[in-house]
Formats: C-alpha cells, sequence, structure tokens
C-alpha cells in the first residue's frame, strides 16, 4: 500500500462544507474509479494546534497507483474532467496545504483491516516525529515492538504507521481513541505511568522532535461511532 496524507488550510467557517464535498462527492468517486479509497477525513481541535484545517489520509495500492492518480491530474491527454471541476469547487473553501506520500511499515493496519476490527473512535491523535539521521527505522521498529501493544492495552488502537520516503528523517502515526475521555486520562496519567516513561527513554535518543494534534472525525468516515446512524 501506498498512503496520500493531506493538510488543509481552511478559510473562514468553510472547515464542515470541505469535508462534506471530501466525504460525500470525491471520495465516492475516487473509489469508484480506484483511484484511491479515504481512510479518514478529520477537523483538527483547534485547542490542539492550529486551525481551522483539515486533515485526510488516503490509501492506495502502491507507487503505480499514484502514477496513474497524477497522470489524471497532470497529463492533459489524461485529465480527469470530474476531478477539475471538483477542485475548482473546493477551492472556495481551502487557501492551501501541505501533503506528504507516505509508505506504511509491516505492521500498519490497511482501511480493510481496521474494518474488520470495526474500528469506533470519536477522536484520532496525529503524531509527526522528526528523527536524528538514521533512526527512522529504528523508531518505528520499536514503536511496533513496544509503543502499540502499550498504547492497545489502555484503549488506544494503531490506525498508521509510516515513513515519509521524501523527507528522510520522518515519521507520522496515527492512533484512535474511543472517547476524549479515554485519551484525555492516558495524557493527565502518563507521568506517572511506567510504561510510557519507560517508552520516552527508549526512544528519546533517536527523536529530535515530536508534534502532536487531536483530529475529530467526519461522520461520513467508517470508523466514526455514527457512521451509518445518522440520517
Amino acid at each position: 500500500m501506498l498512503y496520500l496524507h493531506e493538510t488543509i488550510d481552511i478559510i473562514a467557517d468553510g472547515q464542515q462544507a470541505y469535508l462534506d464535498t471530501v466525504t460525500k462527492e470525491w471520495a465516492p468517486r475516487s473509489a469508484g474509479r480506484g483511484v484511491s479509497r479515504l481512510v479518514g477525513a478529520w477537523k483538527v481541535v483547534g485547542s490542539t494546534h492550529r486551525w481551522p484545517r483539515v486533515v485526510n489520509l488516503w490509501e492506495m495500492d502502491g507507487w503505480e497507483q499514484l502514477a496513474e492518480s497524477l497522470e489524471r491530474q497532470h497529463l492533459p491527454e489524461k485529465r480527469d474532467p470530474d476531478l477539475a471541476t471538483w477542485w475548482r469547487k473546493a477551492t472556495q473553501w481551502r487557501s492551501g496545504g501541505f501533503d506528504r506520500v507516505l509508505e506504511p511499515t509491516a505492521y500498519s493496519p490497511t482501511r480493510a483491516d481496521l474494518e474488520a476490527r470495526k474500528l469506533a473512535a470519536w477522536v484520532c491523535v496525529q503524531v509527526l516525529v522528526q528523527l536524528r539521521p538514521g533512526a527512522r527505522q529504528d523508531y518505528l521498529e520499536a514503536l511496533g515492538a513496544d509503543l502499540r501493544p502499550a498504547l492497545e492495552a489502555r484503549g488506544i488502537t494503531l490506525m498508521g504507521a509510516y515513513a515519509a520516503p521524501m523527507r528522510s528523517d520522518e515519521a507520522l502515526i496515527l492512533w484512535a481513541a474511543p472517547d476524549f475521555r479515554t485519551l484525555c486520562r492516558l495524557y493527565a496519567g502518563r507521568d506517572a505511568d511506567d510504561g510510557l516513561r519507560a517508552w520516552d527513554a527508549q526512544v528519546t535518543a533517536l527523536r529530535r522532535e515530536v508534534e502532536m494534534l487531536w483530529l475529530v472525525p467526519a461522520p461520513e468516515c467508517f470508523f466514526h461511532p455514527l457512521h451509518g446512524k445518522t440520517p
């Protein structure tokens, strides 16, 4: 698999309108044409990071599918008129953004894996890690072996663990929490949690910087607790 991670800067109060056009209009078309599958679309929780912004994560079957997607955008003879129309419509709610191509670790679940597990989450955590040169593989291996089981024992599910191949020492991790209280209890007790303190001590020498933000999924996301239940 291969993933495209998008951080979208939203104009004024256009956050929900932009999410709606992604989840209700473009995502079904994209999946139906075999271009990419929407894993999630989220609002950034303003009390945890800069806002208003939306984060999208798309899943593809590999680099070949990414090439096909880029051809639909940039090659005149293959340009997708529906994408161009949707793109123009979406610009009324966005002013720019930052995208990353991501390669998953061997233990990172696919969208199908998460659906099979019946994942349900009111809130997700995005962790962007800047690592010391050459330390990314060691960090991601340690995360899969040690932090993943530790957090899952505390009610937090791994949604994805990725390396950014175009950014040499960057990793991005997504976690899912069933509700805000589970996540807040984890943060409130982290300094007294021996397991989490041991994890920090284990990887401190590998990291240069860690940036976290919380995300609330759109109701159309397959893992939203009210997915399929809203009118």
